[in-house]
Parts: structure tokens; sequence; C-alpha cells
């Protein structure tokens, strides 16, 4: 690492479907805050660390008035070899987390994988095909390693409730975390991710295959074009809710049982 380079100050590190996105959002339209551009998730210290150091700062551009530079990877949370890598690296980063209730979790991002082209078939097949849906509210087996690794005086855990219910106080509590000024201005009721239905399941993780391609190949601003063309029209469309079975249900809430016991612990929720 060449200590000369600056790194993001602060990483929000997931895990997905707990507001990164709109996290994200906020900070791409804040005067004082470096956000990478124009996508999102790098996949820096889990996918593409191979690429260097160089390639990955090359997604940022910081100006004179801004005053923190961060990194929004909500994948980070459950790869302990990302961990490492940010330690390693940047051992400074203050890292933040919002956590959300365990099953409240798993369930959106079950549509989420649903949305993106990828088959349910129930909770025992997601758990050996992609186990990394499931991970994400497992709270208990991740969280406490980063707090072990970086301190609890750079690691900060977030309440998701927090932000249904006002969530300009809880972006103003992150700029407080973040030590910039807050952006009152943001228009805090929109929705970043409109919900949709994949047209076709194999043409959207094609697209994913084609996306992570152009990220790994520094050629982001194709993905940004892409974008500006509405072609996301044409690969969305309204669709009819999924709701999960309760057999799953059930098998869901036995599995993350010691989860919900740690998140509600945590935030001192009532049982």
């Amino acid at each position: 690492m060449n200590s000369n380079k600056r790194l993001p100050d602060v990483i929000f590190i997931g895990p997905l479907k707990t507001a990164t996105s709109y996290i994200y959002d906020y900070y791409l339209h804040h005067p004082n805050v470096a956000t990478s551009e124009p996508v999102k998730e790098l996949y820096y210290y889990d996918d593409h660390y191979d690429q260097g150091e160089d390639w990955y700062l090359s997604h940022f551009s910081p100006s004179s008035e801004t005053q923190v530079m961060i990194d929004v990877s909500p994948s980070y949370l459950i790869d302990e070899t990302a961990m490492q890598r940010i330690k390693k690296d940047n051992p400074n980063a203050k890292i933040i987390m919002t956590l959300r209730d365990p099953m409240e979790r798993f369930s959106s991002h079950v549509k989420h994988h649903i949305r993106h082209g990828y088959p349910y078939t129930g909770f025992t097949d997601l758990l050996e095909e992609h186990p990394r849906v499931i991970q994400g509210s497992q709270y208990e087996t991740y969280v406490d390693k980063w707090i072990e690794e970086f301190g609890e005086d750079k690691v900060f855990v977030l309440d998701y409730r927090e932000l249904t219910q006002d969530s300009a106080a809880f972006m103003e509590k992150i700029c407080k975390i973040m030590s910039v000024p807050f952006n009152e201005n943001y228009e805090f009721s929109h929705k970043v991710n409109p919900a949709g239905t994949a047209r076709s399941p194999l043409l959207m993780r094609l697209m994913h295959i084609v996306m992570r391609f152009l990220i790994r190949n520094g050629l982001s601003g194709v993905i940004d074009f892409i974008k500006s063309t509405g072609a996301k029209k044409l690969v969305f469309k309204e669709g009819t809710k999924f709701s999960i079975s309760e057999e799953d249900i059930e098998k869901a809430s036995k599995h993350f049982s010691s989860s919900t016991k740690w998140y509600n612990d945590r935030f001192k929720l009532l049982g």
C-alpha cells in the first residue's frame, strides 16, 4: 500500500438490503463527500483485490471540497478475507454497518435474489446453493469479528428501524459519525431502488456478469451510459409480489433464532 495515497475514510460494509443504496445516494449528492462513481459496489476487497490499489482508487474523484471519502460495499460484512485486507491496508477507517431484523432482511434479500433472475425453490435449497442470502442475517457470526479487529471506537453498528422511523435523523446521525455537515436539502422520501421483476432471468444474470466484467476492466462509464438510456425499463417489469411460504418462514425463523436474539439484545428490543 502506498501511504501517500488517500484511501476511503469510511467503509459501509452492509449487509445487503439494509439501506446501503439509500446511504450511497445520499452521499453521492453531498458536496463534502466523495463516493465511488459511477457504481456503488466495486467488490474490491473481496473479488477484485488482485486489480490493485490504483484500480480501486481510480473510481474515486475527491475534490478540494471533499472532507470524507467513502466506500459503500454491502458484500464485505460476511467476508473475512475482505475484513483482513481492509485491516491491513486501511486500519484507521471507520466501519459502519446498518443491521435490520434478521427475518425482514432475509425476506427482502430473497425478493432481491428473485428480482435479479435467480430461482427460489425453498429455504433448504437456498442454504445449499446461495448461502450468502442467509449469511447476511447471521450477525452473531460476523459483527463481533469486525469490532475485535478494528475496535469499538472505529466500528459503528446502526439499527435500520431508525431509518424507517425518521430517515433525515438517521442520516444526520451518520453525518455526525463521519464529521461532515448534514445535507438537509436531500429528498429523504424518495425511493432509490423501485421494485420490479426481471423480464428474463437469463438476461438478468447475463447482465450481472457483464456489469462485473465492465467494473473489473475499468469500464464503469459504460454502465453509467447504459443507465442513462433508460435500458433498465427493458430489463425489469412490474410483477406479482413474491411471498415466502409459511413452511419456509418457520424454517428460516428457527435458523435465525440466535441471530434474532442477538439483534434484539443489541438494540434492546423486547422479544
